[in-house]
């Protein structure tokens, strides 16, 4: 591994290392509407957090107080993938270099 996908690598860990919060999930702003015909009005917006898991759809309403938190988690979670999909490719073009360069090594033999 050559020295510049090593300290990518460490730095990707130590990234990941300093999130300490994160929540899966999609947050979405709604709206209801109270009355019928033309006297009907929109009320909102409120917040719900949903997602998939397990196969399952589930979702959790957002209380206001907490939306700014629950965003950040949302984001720091999004981060978190993006680093591991990161992590994954590097150490699988690392893998395939070093495997390229012994099985040329074995068709020399």
């Amino acid at each position: 591994m050559n020295e510049k996908t090593t300290k990518r690598r460490e730095a990707i860990l130590e990234e990941m290392r300093g999130i300490s919060r994160m929540r899966q999930g999609c947050l979405s702003q709604q709206h209801y509407q109270v009355g019928q015909g033309q006297h009907h009005r929109r009320q909102g917006p409120y917040y719900v957090l949903q997602g998939w898991q397990n196969g399952q759809h589930w979702s959790t309403r957002v209380a206001k107080d907490e939306l700014e938190q629950v965003r950040g988690d949302v984001q720091a979670y999004e981060r978190f993938q993006a680093l591991c999909q990161e992590f994954t490719e590097l150490t699988e073009q690392t893998t395939q270099r070093e495997t390229g360069a012994d099985s040329k090594k074995n068709d020399r033999r």
